[in-house]
Parts: C-alpha cells; sequence; structure tokens
C-alpha cells in the first residue's frame, strides 16, 4: 500500500512529519509517496490573512513544536524569522528533479534539515545547487531543469491537482478518498491505514 504525503519545505510541521513518516507508516507495510506543493498557493485565499497570535498562543505554539521536535529527533532552528518569508519554489521544483533521477531521498531531507535545523536559505541558486550535488546528481544540469517553465509548469500542476483533492495545508496524507491534514494527524491516518490493508 502507498499513500501520499504533500508537503513544502516551508512549513516547520512537514517537517517533522517527513522526518517520521516513512518509519511510522513503514510499520505497517504502508509506502510513503512524497509530493511537493507550493503551499501558499494551496493556502484558501477565502481563509484571509493568518491572525496574529498574543504571547500565550506564541509560547504555545513554540513549546509544543520544540517537544515534537524532541519527541522524534528532528531539529529545529526557528531563530532566523526572516527565512519565514523565504520562497521555496526553485526548492521544491528541485525536489521533482531529484525524483524524476531517482535520488529523492537524498535531496528532501538533506534540504528540509537545511532550512529547519541549519537555518540555511532554500531561495538561494547556491543552497539548492550545494543540495543536488550532495545527492549525487549533477548539480548545474539538474538547476538548470529546475529553473525551467517545464517544472515551474509542473510544479503548478501538482499543485493544482492537490487543491481539486481538497489539500490545504501540509503535511497531509491520504488513505484512499480520506484526507489527514497535519503531523499530528498521522496516528489516525495510520489507523485508517492499517485498517485497508
Amino acid at each position: 500500500m502507498r499513500i501520499p504525503l504533500y508537503f513544502d519545505y516551508a512549513c516547520p510541521w512537514a517537517y517533522l512529519g517527513s522526518h517520521r513518516a516513512e518509519a511510522y507508516f513503514g510499520e505497517i507495510g504502508v509506502e510513503i509517496d512524497f509530493r511537493p506543493i507550493h503551499l501558499a498557493t494551496a493556502r484558501e485565499p477565502a481563509s484571509g490573512p493568518m491572525p496574529e497570535s498574543g504571547p500565550r498562543k506564541s509560547r504555545w505554539y513554540m513549546g509544543d513544536l520544540m517537544a515534537w521536535s524532541e519527541m522524534i529527533g528532528g531539529d529545529v532552528d526557528t531563530s532566523p524569522r526572516h527565512l519565514i518569508q523565504r520562497s521555496t519554489r526553485l526548492a521544491l521544483k528541485a525536489a521533482l528533479v531529484a525524483k524524476d533521477a531517482g535520488r529523492f531521498r537524498e535531496y528532501h531531507y538533506p534540504t528540509y534539515r537545511a532550512r529547519w535545523a541549519q537555518a540555511k536559505d532554500v531561495s538561494e541558486r547556491e543552497v539548492v545547487r550545494g543540495l543536488l550535488a550532495g545527492a549525487g546528481l549533477d548539480a548545474d544540469s539538474a538547476l538548470a531543469r529546475a529553473e525551467s517553465p517545464e517544472l515551474e509548469a509542473r510544479l503548478e500542476q501538482e499543485t493544482k491537482e492537490a487543491i481539486e483533492r481538497g489539500v490545504f495545508g501540509v503535511p497531509t496524507v491520504f488513505v484512499d478518498d480520506r484526507m489527514f491534514w497535519g503531523n499530528d494527524r498521522f496516528e489516525l491516518a495510520r489507523h485508517f491505514a492499517a485498517k485497508a490493508r
């Protein structure tokens, strides 16, 4: 059994979900099909701007993120707040290139660590080039393909198809037609995946 996991390198919760998904679902014989999408595009326009969090909620949010990080062993560095506004499009398109080349995991996990554990700016060409090289790819040709109109259109199409399926955030997984949004919904997803198997 194979289930899709929609992600964007912009989201720390999708980082933590990606960090644990393969082992967690693999325990019941379920494989993960990682699918990059552009989160800002998938977010529902009618939902309006994100509300400002007060100090109590902000403390809770950071504590919750750090607790999950500790529990699953996924280091998180949230100190460089300026990275939140950086585009992840190039990194996502490079993930598709790596996936086509059979080097997805070798690119995906280091890229998430680069963004959320090492606070690197994955919108920068040289950062993405280094990640592609580290995945064992010809960095120049892989980067050129990631920057091509073909991959731009493909990311848009992957995102559009996710939206049509109901996706509005990441990480999101599906078990048949049942959707589960959030790292903390993996327990529910695993329950229904076990039933489906």
